[in-house]
């Protein structure tokens, strides 16, 4: 018997290095890549506001037992949660909700308001954050319940964004920068009567991480609004970042600068399911990649660990989840 080959994995690309592909595949002239722009600038400053906080809870210690997770996903029916971090101590479970807003900051308590006011004076009215963390405490605290964890859940806003200055605050909810979340932390846990039992921290750790749930993405083209239409095809070259990769026997060379790159129909392919769709066919690869030959499209397929369905012509293959 002949060895049997091992397959090839895809896996989506990393936000928010997705992003800035996606617009890459789009016209300059399009009219939703400068929103798409600013939403590239707004994940990537959220991304390194998580970085910072848990940089910062280093710098945490307690004497008795605690643990820390970041980036727990749970779900209840089809109601899925994310939280940004969950501090488990002997005494409660702490959600850290980080956001990274900046600028000058007001809260309305009348109206439930949350202002934003840049250096230009222009008003942007936000969603309130204090909402979404206490619907996240009553989600974790239902949660734990029904496994017969009956656990005290507070939570801390952790605003992460260095340039911003509080000129009101919500009462419905504790909101620190990030420097300030550890003094917050330990003043929530000296608030907060101990329990006449600890709780078993390292049991609710097991069940967390047990039942994590994580993030499904949807193909941007389907998050944005966007039409597969409007994207240029082509394959990309990593040097000089243009769409005029062209196969060439077993290798792939670019019609511009022409450097050579045999595996670079694997970026085209993560770049097709991040973008487009979870399947696809050999019809669907051959246009995305300005491919002509069924065969070598084909062989590339082949190359890969997909569910595969279907026969012949309509055959697609999907991302493994």
């Amino acid at each position: 018997m002949g060895v049997k080959s091992i397959k090839e994995k895809i896996e989506l690309l990393p936000q928010p290095e997705a992003l800035l592909h996606f617009i890459a595949r789009l016209p300059e002239t399009h009219p939703r890549k400068g929103y798409l722009k600013n939403q590239h600038h707004r994940k990537t400053a959220g991304i390194r506001g998580e970085i910072k906080m848990q940089n910062k809870f280093k710098e945490f210690h307690l004497d008795e037992d605690y643990h820390a997770l970041w980036d727990i996903g749970l779900e209840q029916g089809e109601w899925i949660t994310q939280f940004d971090g969950l501090i488990l101590t002997e005494k409660c479970v702490i959600i850290l909700d980080s956001k990274n807003v900046s600028d000058d900051l007001h809260f309305t308590e009348q109206t439930g308001e949350f202002i934003r006011m840049n250096d230009k004076g222009e008003r942007l009215i936000l969603d309130d954050p204090v909402y979404q963390l206490n619907k996240n405490i009553r989600f974790l605290r239902n949660w734990l319940k029904k496994r017969k964890f009956d656990v005290r859940v507070k939570g801390l806003i952790v605003n992460t964004a260095h340039n911003c200055m509080f000129h009101s605050k919500p009462t419905g909810a504790l909101i620190c920068k990030t420097y300030q979340m550890n003094e917050y932390l330990y003043n929530i846990l000296q608030s907060t009567p101990q329990e006449p039992t600890p709780l078993k921290i390292n049991k609710i750790k097991r069940l967390l991480e047990a039942n994590h749930t994580p993030y499904v993405r949807k193909p941007l083209c389907k998050t944005y609004k966007i039409s597969y239409d409007d994207l240029k095809r082509g394959v990309h070259c990593s040097k000089c970042k243009g769409y005029q990769v062209v196969r060439s026997k077993r290798n792939w060379v670019c019609r511009d600068c022409n450097t050579k790159n045999a595996a670079a129909h694997h970026f085209a392919l993560q770049e097709y399911f991040t973008f487009v769709n979870d399947s696809i066919t050999n019809k669907e690869l051959r246009a995305f990649c300005s491919l002509d030959s069924a065969d070598t499209a084909n062989r590339i397929l082949r190359q890969y660990d997909f569910v595969v369905s279907g026969e012949t012509k309509a055959r697609r293959y999907q991302i493994k989840k």
